[in-house]
């Protein structure tokens, strides 16, 4: 057998990882000339792929496919021996085609094969239309459309376009569910779109129409419908319109696609409150609760938000999150909890003795098709027990953006930008016409920042982190208290003692663990996150650089899940360290200067190693970051040092 020759070989996607190149060649890849000797070690050189853009139409793989005004940056390798294009036909397999193309690199044009896309392979799993994940987006959008037709046709005997985006408004999830398997099992058919979306029948709420307390509570119910499909709809335009600049800011698959569409929405929507009541106001004018079913309601808000829609200044907001946007390593997420009653709608949750005359602690929820319509923003009710509970119940309406289904507990982080959620927080929290309560701050932390599960806070980074975000306030008597700590909205006094402040889960992204990284509690591989859970949600708080914070603490000194009731009743470590903090919540004195300075410490030590030892922030801006923290901990030791004189009588 005639010996082959070498060649070189150019690389655009996972070969570039030295550790996968030598597990398919069995040779060493290098990037420092010096460490190249042509025999086991081999030098990767900067190079070029003209004509060629690189698609991801699986969400994992890159391919090379044609494209007359695109080029691929990788990098040529070789010659390497002939023998080894067996074990790299075997590895890239039958989605990949093998070509000998010039690809230019800094010496000058060289010969390489390069692996592209085999497109009849692909075609087959994702249609012709393969290369453009937005493209197939649009098709797949074609084929709900007709489907959509035909429910409306089947169901409303009618045939327009404005009901039938109310109908897919009543779909949505089942068709973020049929786009997400789409993507992720390389194709869906036309029998699954069109049975997915025209068996079940539409939401409506028949079932509470002659109930007099429903009756009673429907304006408001149906005000936060119409805000939550004008939000949908423009959310909508929005992706299709600035599609190429959101793509831009996109970070990655990693990342709830929505974010940075939902921001620019929100923030164009809440400079328009006055105009977002009055159009509310004149659809529980136009339609009634008793004469009316829920899909007019839908169609009246879809009508709205093409009055309402204004590109130029939604493109305004888009601009202003570029320019502000600064990304760091960990990625982030955020669950907001909104209650106009508080804590009394778990502590109550039959309302007998504390009632909600707005919404009732959302027993109407799943009525008025809320679980339905707040998907974008991972709307669902959350009684702290069972968040997929068929039944009726009161609790909390809680926001988590990211959740791709409450039922399935998948969630993706939002973004690895401080500023963007903080954003975010505050914006969900000014939409919503009902009392903020508390937010849920994730960090996804890589595995060198791999929490330890026992591992507890010092007392005075409690102290700062509760004097920061645990409500701290001055009551009727005069006495400074730290709310979250006094009252059982966090706190668990049965013995033994619990406290919400931090938790370690995992999570996962996709139903797939196979081919995705997983973020999904208890199961499979999973990343962890660690959730803290004390933070009031509040207007004043500038949640920003408390986010920096929580980082740099959790990179620093790596905690674990704070307070579980087995580490109460078999740690003593624990158990003192609770009673001190409840009891200088309940009498909460000025932090020293110095433990405010470890505290801070910690905090720029933690920043300053956030991507594999080096910062993941300007230097500057974490400066900025722990100067506010210095400024509000020196706040609340002014407010703390007052109370305690107005205490003693001087």
């Amino acid at each position: 057998m005639a010996k082959l020759k070498p060649f070189n070989l150019f690389v655009y996607g996972t070969l570039m990882d030295p550790a996968i190149f030598r597990a398919v060649l069995g040779l060493n890849l290098v990037y420092d000339p010096t460490e190249s000797d042509g025999r086991d070690n081999f030098l990767a050189r900067p190079a070029v792929l003209n004509g060629y853009a690189k698609s991801s139409p699986d969400q994992t793989y890159l391919y090379a496919v044609p494209d007359p005004h695109g080029r691929i940056r990788g990098y040529v390798i070789g010659p390497l021996p002939g023998d080894s294009i067996s074990a790299l036909r075997k590895y890239e397999g039958q989605n990949y085609s093998r070509k000998r193309i010039k690809v230019e690199t800094a010496e000058g044009r060289d010969e390489a094969v390069v692996f592209v896309a085999n497109t009849e392979a692909i075609e087959h799993s994702f249609g012709y239309e393969f290369r453009d994940p937005f493209k197939q987006e649009i098709i797949l959008g074609e084929k709900i459309d007709k489907a959509l037709l035909e429910t409306e046709r089947k169901q409303l005997h009618t045939e327009e376009t404005l009901a039938r985006r109310a109908v897919g408004e009543l779909h949505g999830p089942t068709i973020r569910d049929l786009v997400r398997r789409h993507f992720e099992s390389g194709g869906i058919s036309d029998y699954t779109i069109r049975t997915s979306l025209t068996d079940p029948p539409l939401r409506n709420y028949d079932r509470i129409r002659s109930d007099p307390e429903a009756m009673a509570l429907a304006p408001h119910y149906l005000g936060i419908v119409v805000r939550q499909v004008i939000f949908n709809q423009i959310e909508h335009r929005l992706r299709l319109d600035f599609h190429y600049e959101l793509e831009q800011m996109y970070t990655g698959s990693d990342f709830y696609e929505r974010t940075i569409s939902s921001l620019a929405t929100l923030k164009f929507l809440n400079g328009y409150p006055n105009l977002l009541s009055l159009l509310v106001s004149d659809a529980l004018e136009d339609l009634s609760f008793l004469k009316h079913e829920l899909i007019d309601f839908v169609r009246w808000a879809v009508i709205a938000s093409d009055t309402l829609y204004n590109p130029s200044h939604l493109k305004q907001h888009i601009q202003n999150i570029r320019h502000h946007m600064d990304s760091g390593h960990i990625p982030l997420g955020a669950e907001l909890e909104f209650s106009n009653i508080g804590q009394d709608v778990i502590r109550d949750p039959q309302g007998k003795s504390s009632r909600d005359m707005t919404y009732d602690g959302f027993v109407f929820f799943k009525d008025f098709a809320l679980d339905v319509l707040t998907w974008k923003l991972g709307g669902h009710l959350d009684d702290h027990h069972d968040k997929s509970s068929p039944h009726s119940r009161r609790g909390f309406f809680e926001v988590a953006l990211g959740n791709l289904s409450i039922e399935a507990d998948l969630s993706m982080p939002i973004t690895n930008d401080p500023w963007i959620l903080s954003q975010i927080i505050q914006e969900i929290r000014t939409f919503y016409p009902i009392a903020p309560h508390s937010v849920h701050l994730s960090l996804q932390l890589r595995t060198q920042n791999k929490p330890d599960r026992d591992r507890r806070l010092p007392l005075p980074v409690l102290k700062c982190l509760f004097a920061l975000a645990g409500d701290p306030a001055i009551w009727a008597d005069g006495k400074l208290r730290i709310n979250r700590l006094v009252s059982d909205e966090i706190v668990n006094y049965n013995k033994p003692c619990s406290m919400m402040f931090s938790e370690i889960r995992k999570r996962f992204s996709t139903e797939s663990d196979e081919q995705y990284p997983s973020l999904r509690t208890g199961q499979g591989k999973g990343r962890y996150v660690q959730q803290f859970r004390f933070i009031r949600l509040a207007k004043e708080l500038n949640y920003e650089p408390i986010i920096l914070a929580l980082k740099g603490i959790q990179i620093s000194l790596r905690p674990g899940s704070f307070l579980l009731p087995d580490q109460y009743a078999e740690s003593s470590p624990h158990h003192k360290l609770f009673d001190q903090l409840i009891a200088w919540g309940q009498d909460p004195q000025p932090i020293s200067e110095q433990d405010i300075e470890t505290f801070l410490g910690n905090i720029y030590d933690g920043l300053m190693n956030e991507r594999r030892g080096r910062p993941a922030h300007s230097e500057a801006y974490i400066a900025w970051a722990v100067g506010q923290l210095r400024h509000y901990l020196r706040r609340f030791n002014t407010i703390a040092a007052k109370a305690s004189l107005t205490e003693s009588g001087e």
